[in-house]
Parts: C-alpha cells; sequence; structure tokens
C-alpha cells in the first residue's frame, strides 16, 4: 500500500489482505439514522462499486471513509492499524483520496493550480512552476482533457471540472480513490476514457470504491457491489453473475421493466425556432470550437427534443443563446411565430421559458434557504401582496409540488442542503414547474440521481408533454435520450450533425454524428 505518498511494494499474500476493512460503522444526523451497522473489506487493486437510491448512506460512508465526518460507532482498518474515527489529513497521508459528487474546485484559480492545491512541486524552496505545467498537462493527458493547465476554471463547463477533480486525485500516490458519481457529467466517449484509467491504476494495486446510478456502469467496471438500503447493506453481488433487474431489485424492493415508457407520436404547432443562428461571446467573438454556429431547429408543443453530443460539443450554448445569457451574432430565434430579443434570462422566463440547468447546486438552488423559499424564488413577482409576500399562496404552492413530485422532505421549511440529490434535483424541478412554463429545457435532469427518481422524472415528463409543454431534453446518458426523445439532434464542435426521429436512432448512428461524421442517408 502507498504510507505518506510512499510506495510500498507487496508480496503474493499482501495483496489478498484487505487493503481497508470496516467495521461496524453507523452514523445519524439528529435523530435521522444514515448508517447502521456498515461492514466490508477491499483488497488491492479492486473495484467495489456501492450503489443504492439517494439517501441510502453511500456519500456519508465515504465521507466517514475519507476522514470528512466521524462515525457515532465503528471502525475502519488500514494496514495493521485500527482507526475509530480517521481525520481528513490521516485520510490523506494513508493514501485515501476522494471525489465527490459535488465537485470541490477553485473557480479563479488555473486547472493546473487545482490538480495541486496543497500539493504545490517544489524546487530549491519555490514553486516549481514549469514541472507543474508539465506534469498537470501529462495528467489532462491521461484523463482526455484537453485543455491548457493555465486556464482559469471559470472558463471550463462542469464536466471539464469533474475531469479536473479526476487528476487531482490521481497527481499522488494513492492506495484508495473513492469516485463519487465521477461519470455524471462525461459523456460516452469521456466514461470510456475514464474506465481505460481506473483499470491501468488498478493494475497497480490502487483499489476504488465507485458509486454510481448507471447500471451499466456498474456492472462493466465493479469486481463486487454492494447494495444499500436505508442505511445497510442488503446485498453483496457479484458483477459477472448479476443482472440489472436483480441490482434494481435489491435497491428498491420493486423492478422497473421499462424506465422510459414514452410513446408519444401527435403533436402540437411549433412554438420555439431558430433559424441560422451564431453565438457571440460577451466580447463579441466567437472563442472555442463549440461556441454555436449556424443552428437551425424548430420545436413542437408536447414534444421531447433531444440534444446528443460529446462534451464541448456546444448543447448547453445553445441554451445560453436561449436565455440571453451569450449573445446572438447572426441569425433569428422565434416564439410562438413571432422574432424575439432575448438579451437577459429574465426575457425568456417572463415569456414562458424554463431551464433546469446542469449544476443544481452551482446555479439551481440556494442550499441555505428552504425548500419553499426555493421554490418560490421564480414566482415573486406573482406572489406579491402590496408590499408583502401572500404567504398562504406561497405555503399552497410549495406544499402542492412537495406532493405533486414526492419530494421526501420534513416540511416546507426544511434546508435544501440537507435534502438527498434527488430530492434536490425535484425542487429544482419544481420552482420551474410552478411557474407553468411552455418551454421546459431540462439539461443533465437525472444527473446523480437514482432509479427510483429518474423513473418518476421520467414520468413527469410524459404527463407534461401530454398537456401541450415542449422539452428540450439535454443528456449524455444515450438510453435515457432515445428513449425519452421524440427526435434528437446532435451536436459536434458547435454544429448540427445529424438529426433522427426516434425510429431512425441508434446509439451508432448518434455517436457517428457525435465524433465528426454525418447522417447516413
Amino acid at each position: 500500500m502507498l504510507i505518506n505518498n510512499e510506495s510500498v511494494e507487496r508480496d503474493g499474500d499482501d495483496m489478498n489482505e484487505p487493503i481497508i476493512q470496516v467495521e461496524g460503522i453507523c452514523k445519524s444526523f439528529s435523530t435521522v439514522k444514515v448508517l447502521e451497522n456498515i461492514s466490508f473489506s477491499i483488497r488491492p487493486g479492486q473495484v467495489l462499486a456501492l450503489i443504492g437510491e439517494n439517501g441510502a448512506g453511500k456519500s456519508t460512508l465515504c465521507k466517514i471513509i475519507a476522514g470528512s465526518y466521524t462515525p457515532d460507532q465503528g471502525r475502519i482498518r488500514i494496514g495493521d492499524k485500527w482507526y475509530p474515527n480517521l481525520t481528513i489529513e490521516e485520510a490523506k497521508k494513508l493514501g485515501i483520496k476522494m471525489v465527490h459528487q459535488e465537485l470541490l474546485i477553485l473557480p479563479k484559480l488555473s486547472i493546473m493550480e487545482n490538480i495541486f492545491v496543497g500539493n504545490e512541486l517544489v524546487k530549491n524552496g519555490l514553486i516549481d512552476k514549469k514541472q507543474m505545467y508539465i506534469r498537470a498537462k501529462e495528467l489532462l493527458r491521461q484523463v482526455g482533457l484537453d485543455a491548457d493547465p493555465r486556464t482559469l476554471v471559470k472558463d471550463i463547463d462542469i464536466a471539464a471540472r469533474q475531469l479536473v477533480e479526476i487528476a487531482r486525485a490521481i497527481s499522488t500516490k494513492a492506495s484508495l480513490i473513492i469516485l463519487d458519481e465521477p461519470t455524471s457529467s462525461l459523456s460516452e466517449t469521456e466514461i470510456a476514457k475514464l474506465f481505460t484509467i481506473v483499470d491501468k491504476i488498478k493494475k497497480t494495486g490502487v483499489s476504488f470504491i465507485f458509486i454510481s446510478h448507471r447500471l451499466q456502469e456498474i456492472l462493466e467496471l465493479s469486481d463486487v457491489i454492494q447494495v444499500m438500503k436505508d442505511g445497510g447493506l442488503v446485498a453483496e453481488l457479484d458483477p459477472q453473475k448479476t443482472t440489472e433487474e436483480e441490482i434494481v431489485r435489491n435497491m428498491v424492493g420493486r423492478s422497473y421493466n421499462n424506465y422510459y415508457n414514452r410513446n408519444r407520436q401527435c403533436f402540437g404547432e411549433e412554438i420555439l425556432r431558430l433559424e441560422n443562428v451564431t453565438g457571440y461571446h460577451r466580447e463579441g467573438q466567437i472563442i472555442s470550437a463549440y461556441t454555436p454556429q449556424n443552428i437551425s431547429f424548430s420545436l413542437n408543443k408536447g414534444e421531447v427534443l433531444g440534444l446528443s453530443g460529446l462534451v464541448g460539443a456546444g448543447r448547453t450554448e445553445v441554451i445560453k443563446l436561449l436565455f440571453g445569457v451569450d449573445r446572438l451574432k447572426t441569425g433569428k430565434v422565434y416564439f410562438e411565430h413571432k422574432e424575439v430579443k432575448i438579451h437577459e434570462p429574465g426575457t425568456a422566463i417572463k415569456m414562458g421559458m424554463a431551464w433546469l440547468t446542469e449544476d443544481r447546486k452551482g446555479s439551481g438552488l440556494i442550499l441555505k434557504f428552504s425548500v419553499k423559499s426555493n421554490t418560490a424564488i421564480t414566482l415573486l413577482d406573482r406572489l406579491k401582496k402590496g408590499m408583502f409576500i401572500d404567504t398562504k399562496k406561497e405555503n399552497s404552492i410549495t406544499d402542492d409540488y412537495i406532493g405533486r413530485l414526492n419530494i421526501k422532505t420534513t416540511g416546507r421549511n426544511q434546508k435544501v442542503v440537507y435534502l438527498s440529490g434527488g430530492n434536490q434535483q425535484k425542487v429544482v424541478l419544481a420552482k420551474w414547474l410552478a411557474r407553468e412554463p411552455k418551454v421546459l429545457i431540462l439539461d443533465e435532469p437525472t444527473r446523480g440521481i437514482d432509479v427510483g427518481a429518474k423513473v418518476e422524472i421520467y414520468k413527469m415528463i410524459n404527463d407534461l408533454t401530454a398537456q401541450g409543454m415542449a422539452i428540450i431534453l439535454i443528456s449524455s446518458e444515450l438510453p435515457e435520450l432515445m428513449g425519452m426523445s421524440d427526435r434528437v439532434l446532435v451536436m459536434y464542435e458547435g454544429h448540427i450533425t445529424g438529426e433522427f426521429s426516434r425510429d431512425e436512432l441508434s446509439e451508432e448512428a448518434i455517436m457517428r454524428c457525435g465524433t465528426g461524421g454525418r447522417k447516413q442517408i
């Protein structure tokens, strides 16, 4: 194993000894029991997958292993020593690295500085920026991120930031790397690259804890699967012998035979149209290959239009143009058959558009505010009663959406920071649905949420479109995109390279267009 960043060779017998052993871990927050009697071990070079619904306790368990939380009971053995409560510093020295689901990144620093923060390379008592640059460039190559290490993190998208976190985790020698939803913002190509990296690293004896809600990834990457439910371990499964159906049944106590169940054919009239749209940056210049260029498409009432493409293809940038976050250089936008000029998000919202962003915690929620405050924040113009807010109406709307979306909360006044990821996502949905938009844009709506919450969101999409709402769905999960879209546009480097009806959809066709090819006729 690796102690204090020093490599220690293992002989054959050592490779069979657990690199970490967790015994009887219990944890409660206030009166809520989050973990109960958790015990398992991981051998060197093993990938252990943790899976369960949001709120099952996966992230809490990993934070205990990484030293962020202190368990109420239990202990952890690393090497020959037992630890009743690891600290963050002890965990780091023992080679435990964690890539968090909600990225711990410093946006005003460069990629290079984020990778080496706290572990800067030093030469003659000074920070060796030249070597840090060379090393950072190599790490970025390993994780498949084509970016200059000197680029500020605030200038790269959330998927790229995820890759920076992974680069930081592998920048120093490690014995155990915890990956909490590492693929949630990555495309199929980036996921494949990540899995290749993990496979290469684990052959050196480094172990992994892998958390994901994508069942196919769990089956592909892991050596053993631990299923969690209500704070306890309920099953240990062999990925070579189990199935997605068995995993789901252990997670939720029931099975889902058809996640998507979309069968739409008839749509209403056109509600949105883009004609030859090309984007402006704030300074008025196209700054990257993924800035939208010459984009044309239409959207009808009751339709789900899917937007596919690899990370950096320009999908989210199209939405930024629609919402006035970025500027329109050329082209026209029509809403309900009228040409519109959208210079700020407020204009788009008043017209009847809503945008659930991919970064729910960064731009979708105010974590320290209550469920009620987050739900009502888009409705302040409608809730005013003289100089005050109509609290009765605010409470009524919030309670209505807590019920409609099955948000698991102690009540409307609970702070959203204490909700699980899936329930936080539902609060973001609630705040936009409360405005009753005509066009709803969902950017990675199921990122980092469990299969049960996904099914609820899919049902909601079907219900909303049945009522005539138009939806633009951006997703990096091809089965989800194909299962829920009536039509799919594929983007590559800021251009639309293919358009597919539901009957024409296939993963091969989408990936061909997503890597620069064109639709085959």
